[in-house]
């Protein structure tokens, strides 16, 4: 039975009052989830979904529009007649039911396409680049058709290669299909013009920086010559930054830079001046002003490796045509078991246990800190990165299709127990370790990593360790 509804009207961006219809949260919910594989793409099995067992998708986002009338009801401050709830608190409402319920992925593509069309909205995109659920499907496809064709589209297929003895034929398959890439990337780069800004973008641990150093490499024989400014060092120092509830800084948003300042050194060294960029002491957690002389030649091309090269205000007032902008995703499309569950290993997934590794070897935070801080990354993503996909000139595929064998060997027993993040409450952390220990638990490791198995130059090595780029 559907709940009370208290709500008569809701007030639209433009002011106007207009009917409330439950049916269309409903709707909006539904089309999300359908358009990620249906909420099965989310963990149904554990206690926590019980609600939902043995019920359509349509019956589901229903059930979840219930939720958020009941919370809209909730809220005195914005029910009432005369100043009813906006679009901007009813979406938001939307999201912490989804995730407060544990539909964790529904949530992710309804946020980029929120953000999306927000960004359309306010003139950030044209509206033949909004990035709808954040999914580059023509890509995709490439990945998956590879895939299928060289046995490695499920994880039962990805055991098989491990047991056969046959493991390292699979990592040069993949190697030689990175390389293709590269190469193809250094072409598009190369007949684009002259570009004076090389802008590498993508989420945290897709392999931006080995592949951009790759990329460096095929282009410096074609006699172009890279400068990099190092974004880091445009950080706001800690007491700048506001904590969450639980202790943790926000250091995923770009709005952590400080980008005012990047903007006008950018401008100002495409125009052949020096500037004197800071420096920022991470032990500390300070930024030094005026620290450190920086200049380009006139030959020279500007690189830009950040999470967030492509949100505007960062390059703001550069003409396009001297940019040449690179999006990275770790995208494996593999399939949980023998692939008939038609449930997809998540990118971010993958991506989480890169940086759990990397982080536990560099910089002192064991792989439960990194889970606990996993939210902070995908709310960045979601409403700063994803949006702007199709504004690029490439999108690449950061993943490497024989990888998760390697991930298990070198997380060994050192993954977090997801039960330990439920007994205080923090559902997100919980709902991805669960899902990612099931992965983990499906999969046959791959007992040699060594360089001759996997070269000393594979991207992959970022992550767990032994990296020479030659």
């Amino acid at each position: 039975m559907a709940v009370e509804n208290k709500l008569a009207k809701i007030k639209k961006r433009t002011g106007v009052l207009v009917p409330f219809e439950q049916a269309r949260i409903g709707e909006a919910i539904f089309k999300a989830a359908q358009s990620n594989g249906g909420f099965k793409q989310d963990i149904i099995s554990d206690s926590i979904y019980n609600e939902f067992k043995g019920k359509t998708d349509q019956e589901i986002a229903n059930l979840l529009s219930d939720d958020v009338v009941m919370c809209l009801n909730a809220n005195a401050s914005s029910n009432s007649r005369d100043n009813p709830p906006d679009i901007e608190t009813i979406q938001s409402m939307v999201v912490h039911v989804l995730r407060s319920r544990g539909f964790i992925d529904t949530a992710d593509v309804y946020e980029v396409y929120r953000w999306g069309k927000t960004k359309v909205r306010e003139g950030d995109i044209a509206e033949e680049q909004f990035a709808r659920n954040g999914y580059p499907d023509a890509t995709m496809k490439k990945i998956q058709a590879w895939n299928v064709a060289h046995n490695c589209e499920t994880i039962q297929k990805l055991n098989s290669w491990v047991l056969s003895g046959r493991f390292h034929d699979l990592v040069r398959l993949c190697i030689e299909e990175y390389d293709r890439m590269l190469d193809e990337a250094a072409e598009r780069f190369l007949n684009k013009g002259q570009v004076r800004l090389l802008i590498v973008a993508g989420p945290s641990s897709s392999g931006k920086t080995t592949t951009t150093n790759k990329l460096e490499q095929r282009l410096n024989k074609h006699g172009i010559t890279f400068k990099t400014l190092n974004l880091d060092n445009y950080f706001l120092g800690l007491s700048e930054y506001p904590q969450d509830m639980f202790g943790d800084w926000d250091f995923e948003t770009p709005h952590a830079l400080r980008l005012d300042l990047i903007n006008e050194h950018l401008k100002r060294l495409l125009a052949g001046e020096t500037v004197k960029a800071p420096v920022y002491d991470f032990k500390r957690g300070t930024s030094i002003p005026e620290a450190m002389d920086v200049s380009i030649k006139p030959t020279d091309v500007l690189l830009l490796d950040s999470l967030h090269g492509l949100y505007p205000p960062m390059t703001d007032g550069l003409p396009e045509e001297l940019k040449f902008k690179i999006f990275f995703e770790a995208m494996p499309m593999q399939m949980v078991g023998d692939g008939s569950s038609k449930v997809a290993i998540k990118w971010t997934d993958v991506r989480m246990l890169r940086r759990m590794l990397r982080d536990r070897e560099h910089r002192n935070h064991n792989p439960a800190m990194t889970l606990g801080h996993w939210h902070f990354v995908r709310k960045a993503e979601l409403r700063d990165m994803f949006p702007y996909i199709f504004t690029t000139d490439l999108i690449i595929n950061g993943a490497l299709a024989f990888e998760l064998p390697v991930l298990k060997t070198c997380m060994a027993n050192d993954f977090p127990d997801p039960q330990e993040f439920l007994k205080r409450g923090r559902l997100d952390a919980y709902t991805r370790g669960e899902r990612v220990q099931r992965v983990l638990d499906s999969l046959v490791a791959q007992p040699d990593i060594s360089t001759e198995i996997i070269p000393a130059d594979c991207h992959l090595r970022e992550f767990i360790g032994g990296l020479n780029i030659r």
